[in-house]
């Protein structure tokens, strides 16, 4: 396959596969210490953790023009998963439904009879995530020459701007927000003017503030009163300690781990991550934080630093506007996820839930980040050395 589609081993970015191999390596072994008695974390957290490697190994393989030539029917397909996970439930259609969980009906659930622990579930915002690069890579390259138009920009902002809603109307507020900054920094990064863009500064900036002020009153109708909750908890966290109660935890989680963490130095101490709910999923940072200690936080960092120099390396290389917009929105895709997952578990964000990627727990989130990373290691695959090479190569064979 290699030989047919041109891809040659030396190309592949085997620098990005080490980084993503280095962090599903931490999150086993963190899980197979999470786990209590009579829980079965580590078996799945191996399954997804092979699922994902032959899914990025096969997706790496497939030429991302080739996959982009389906922005729209996965576009589509995307919406339709969102008004399933919003609109079907079991008594309507008990084969494929929607599924809740807390708070926050985000899953859509296959078989199972209607009841927790059957069936299969999956999150069809992390499967937006993909869809919504590789669709503004397509749109923005169509639309080249009317990004700086008003109806370019009616255009792109209703197309893209509805899946991001519904996402958001889910309620996942985390994952929206990660959405709609990944769509205005791959926008800008089409050719966006800064004069639009300034424009666009100095009347959204001020309109951020205003909303933000708004939705902490009590009569505001955006947010679900959990949601609105949690924000006020970050600018009043004595006054709801029960919301807090998560991120309070594992900032003593953090605490307690120190220079060094528990698991380096041998302490065999109670872990206080198992007074932190959900530590395997949304707040595996501060189990970093606790086996590994403050190198080990700084270290898991630098590798999301790292990746992301080197995806934006690959999308700088990229053999055309399509490949760099693609490798871009990765980059900055990822990196939002892990700044906003770490924010909230230090505390500096309110708590939105959302996963870290490679180091999370769970199959929808961690399947989804490795084919993305197959999208990435193919636009690798085909940047502009390998392309002036092969011209070289056949020029050179008609002189002979």
């Amino acid at each position: 396959m290699f030989k047919k589609k041109g891809y040659t081993i030396s190309n592949y970015r085997f620098s990005i596969v080490s980084i993503v191999v280095i962090m599903l390596t931490l999150s086993t072994m963190l899980i197979s210490r999470l786990q209590s008695a009579g829980d079965n974390y580590l078996i799945k957290q191996i399954a997804g953790v092979l699922l994902g490697l032959m899914v990025m190994v096969g997706v790496s393989l497939v030429d991302y023009h080739f996959i982009c030539k389906m922005f729209v029917p996965l576009y589509l397909i995307n919406i339709l998963l969102m008004f399933i996970c919003k609109y079907i439930t079991y008594d309507k259609f008990p084969l494929i439904y929607g599924w809740k969980h807390y708070q926050a009906k985000r899953w859509i659930k296959i078989g199972g009879g209607g009841l927790p622990q059957r069936g299969f579930e999956f999150m069809p915002s992390e499967i937006t995530k993909i869809v919504m690069i590789i669709f503004m890579a397509k749109l923005f390259c169509l639309m080249e020459k009317k990004i700086n138009t008003v109806i370019g920009l009616i255009i792109i902002f209703g197309l893209v701007g509805y899946p991001i809603y519904l996402v958001f109307d889910q309620p996942d507020l985390s994952t929206s927000l990660v959405l709609a900054a990944t769509f205005i920094c791959v926008l800008f990064l089409a050719g966006l003017s800064l004069k639009v863009l300034s424009v666009g500064l100095l009347v959204g900036l001020p309109l951020l503030g205003g909303l933000l002020w708004y939705v902490m009153q009590d009569y505001q109708i955006l947010l679900n009163p959990y949601q609105q909750d949690r924000i006020l908890s970050l600018f009043h966290p004595e006054e709801f300690k029960d919301l807090m109660y998560q991120q309070n935890n594992a900032a003593a989680a953090i605490s307690s781990g120190g220079m060094f963490g528990k698991l380096i130095v041998g302490n065999s101490g109670r872990r206080l991550t198992d007074f932190v709910p959900v530590v395997e999923c949304d707040f595996i940072f501060s189990s970093v934080a606790e086996e590994f200690g403050f190198f080990g936080c700084v270290f898991v960092i630098m590798l999301f630093v790292l990746f992301a120099v080197l995806a934006f390396r690959i999308a700088k290389r990229a053999k055309d506007r399509l490949g760099y917009l693609v490798a871009s929105g990765i980059a900055i895709t990822i990196t939002l996820q892990a700044v906003v997952n770490i924010g909230v578990v230090v505390s500096l964000l309110p708590n939105t839930g959302i996963p870290l990627p490679f180091l999370s727990m769970g199959l929808s989130s961690l399947v989804t980040n490795m084919a993305i990373v197959g999208i990435l290691l193919n636009v690798g695959l085909q940047d502009k050395d390998v392309v002036v090479e092969e011209k070289y190569e056949f020029e050179e064979g008609l002189l002979e």
